[in-house]
């Protein structure tokens, strides 16, 4: 960190190189969206659910004062503890914080707990060799095997000032492991009124979002359903796994050639339990406008023949919208098919970087499913869009296909069908009649 300024250093821009590094970088980009919205998700969560704090009890056992897990402790920064500059080693500052924070945490369980994760870390602001360094800590509530506790960081210049510096705080969870690593049963927390009430039902939403955020990023076809809960409190983990999902499929090596068809061109990707594909051809239209109509669902039937309807249900954000599709008849069935996508749309992060839309199902409680209709899930679709010169554009098609869409897919690989070939070819005709179409610019969203 650099001595205390006025404003923030512009850094200069960081340019990708590798094909590895221009994924990479992307997909930081939608960890940054997502940093950036934590803070309104908590406080979207927090303002839909109850205010009350209805303490329960385990075994009998009644809930601790949060006050008897307090631990204040003081540290000088001596010249050890910093670089050269004179400013204290992070590392430094997060040892002396897991300290203080260890100790609370023991307060409330009466023996040795683990670490087990570290959140919302901030460094706000830098201290130097000299300063007295005021650490807090305080157990803000504690679940059945896990607690949370808040720490910050306070810096003083010197004895006794009146002015503290806050320049860090985190969020830490601990758990007890006993003889055989299992987490113990943990007592319950009885939070100081007002902000002691506050901290304690932040820690609760906060738990929720870790909570969702794991099944989402580790949600496996072969494990759970592939349509994953919708909410207004997982909704920044869903849009950042759909669209670093779709990457993810994108930046894969080992596409094979399976058609040539004309313009069109069909790549498979086999890998374990899933066969994934990609549909590719260059059209000539801008790839901003290319983007613009291919992320707008409810025009999709105008192209796709499988698409009877798409509705907009919900716009999340400018960027992120949930519709309900009906699909054509399915044979076997005897009824239409119909999924409930999250749609993604981000523009390029960099020079060369790819405009990006990814679909996804989700499950909706306002459309659960229904008798008449077969329900249909997408695991991981989407389109991605390269410029390659003013008026020219490569438009690629990436799906995982899931064992419903197998038969299908596997289909039109072996050429027993062109079906997919000449889905495509109709979607060049569409975007080719629009480019220009002013009137379907000012209704794109």
């Amino acid at each position: 960190a650099s001595a205390p300024s006025p404003s923030q250093v512009r850094l200069n821009p960081l340019i990708p190189q590798t094909e590895e590094e221009k994924i990479e970088y992307s997909i930081a980009a939608e960890r940054r969206r997502m940093r950036l919205v934590h803070k309104d998700t908590l406080k979207d969560l927090l303002t839909r659910s109850p205010h009350d704090t209805e303490l329960e009890t385990r075994d009998g056992s009644g809930a601790v004062p949060a006050e008897k897990t307090r631990v204040e402790s003081v540290e000088l920064v001596l010249p050890p503890h910093a670089n050269h500059q004179g400013n204290t080693f992070g590392g430094q500052i997060m040892a002396w914080m897991e300290n203080v924070a260890t100790i609370a945490a023991s307060r409330l369980c009466h023996a040795h707990p683990t670490l087990r994760a570290i959140e919302m870390f901030h460094f706000r602001g830098p201290s130097q060799v000299g300063d007295r360094l005021v650490l807090k800590a305080i157990v803000n509530n504690a679940f059945k095997n896990s607690m949370e506790v808040g720490v910050s960081a306070e810096a003083y210049g010197q004895e006794m000032s009146i002015s503290p510096r806050h320049i860090n705080s985190a969020f830490m969870t601990f758990v007890v492991l006993d003889q055989e690593g299992r987490p113990c049963t943990l007592p319950m927390v009885a939070p100081e009124p007002g902000d002691g009430e506050r901290r304690y039902r932040e820690a609760s939403a906060r738990k929720k979002i870790r909570l969702d955020r794991k099944y989402v990023v580790s949600c496996k076809q072969t494990e759970v359903p592939l349509s994953v809960p919708w909410d207004q409190s997982n909704k920044v983990y869903l849009s950042y796994n759909n669209v670093s999902a779709l990457k993810t499929l994108i930046a894969k090596a080992n596409w094979a050639l399976a058609r040539e068809k004309d313009k069109v061109r069909m790549y498979t990707l086999e890998e374990d339990k899933f066969l994934s594909f990609r549909i590719e051809m260059s059209v000539c239209i801008t790839a901003s406008r290319a983007f613009s109509l291919l992320s707008n669902l409810r025009r999709r039937h105008e192209w796709d023949s499988h698409y009877v309807s798409a509705e907009l249900v919900q716009k999340v954000d400018d960027d992120d919208m949930i519709y309900h599709v009906v699909s054509q008849m399915l044979r076997h069935e005897n009824k239409p098919q119909d999924f409930v996508i999250l749609a993604s749309r981000r523009k390029p992060c960099s020079k060369g970087d790819p405009y990006v839309v990814a679909f996804r199902s989700v499950t909706l409680p306002t459309h659960p499913a229904r008798a008449e209709f077969t329900r249909g899930e997408t695991l991981c679709s989407g389109f991605c869009i390269w410029p390659e010169s003013e008026e020219m554009s490569k438009v690629a098609y990436y799906n995982q296909a899931t064992p419903g869409y197998l038969k299908y897919i596997t289909t039109n690989v072996a050429g027993l069908s062109s079906d997919i070939c000449a889905t495509f070819e109709a979607c060049e005709k569409f975007l080719l009649k629009n480019k220009d179409d002013l009137i379907s610019r000012l209704q794109d969203f």
